[in-house]
């Protein structure tokens, strides 16, 4: 059973990768937004222990970029299309393995990783029963899922995904299938993977919110609405 179309995923980041070429970017993150998911994520990083790390979907190698200045890091990327690994994540990342793979059918041995983290890849899949069993199937014992995610709920995102001009515009293809907090929270349960915490970032879809995020973060209804992504960890249990 496959619950993505990997014909037409290859097809739309082959589109982006052919209209941006060089500047193509899977995700949008710069450093400081990548400063503000990892001062979620630090707290479950032993500083001591040496961690092997799968960046799932890694496309423009936006975590990878970022994750590689971490010492204790030892990071292998996949993703599913082959030319968007060899013409362009090769170039940005040329220390790290690369492996051309599908995530519902990975090609690692069980118990195999750490940590397997992804930035907003989930959302390609409905449902996504059988990426997350092969997700808890590499990780080893207590190791555990960093999941940044697009936020099903909020507004902007959702006109982002579903506005036909945007859609066309921004490479949004028929695999992506938004979804919110409670879902992923079912979602994850149902898979066997423990959450440990969970929070909201991101309410720049409006200049200037974003640096308010830690205000808009203590209010529950604005913040499981209005985040634009969900930062997640959980555990294989």
């Amino acid at each position: 059973m496959k619950t993505q179309d990997k014909v037409e995923e290859i097809r739309i980041n082959l589109a982006q990768l052919a209209r941006e070429g060089e500047a193509y970017r899977g995700s949008g993150w710069g450093e400081e937004k990548m400063n503000r998911a990892f001062s979620f994520f630090d707290k479950f990083i032993d500083p001591d222990k040496h961690y092997r790390v799968l960046d799932l979907g890694c496309g423009g190698m936006t975590l990878t970029m970022y994750m590689r200045e971490i010492p204790n890091f030892e990071i292998i990327g996949v993703d599913l299309v082959f030319e968007l690994l060899s013409k362009l994540s090769r170039k940005r990342t040329p220390d790290v393995p690369l492996v051309n793979g599908d995530i519902e059918f990975l090609p690692f041995s069980s118990d195999s990783f750490d940590i397997v983290i992804h930035n907003q890849v989930l959302h390609h899949f409905r449902p996504r029963d059988l990426a997350l069993a092969e997700i808890k199937r590499v990780l080893r014992h207590k190791g555990f899922m960093f999941s940044i995610e697009t936020n099903g709920w909020n507004p902007y995102v959702y006109w982002w995904h579903h506005w036909p001009g945007s859609k066309k515009r921004n490479f949004v293809g028929d695999n992506e299938h938004l979804f919110g907090i409670f879902t992923f929270r079912k979602e994850l349960k149902k898979a066997s993977l423990n959450i440990l915490d969970s929070n909201m970032i991101n309410f720049d879809f409006v200049k200037g919110l974003g640096r308010m995020d830690l205000f808009f973060g203590k209010i529950p209804i604005f913040n499981i609405i209005f985040g634009g992504s969900m930062l997640v960890c959980s555990q294989k249990i």
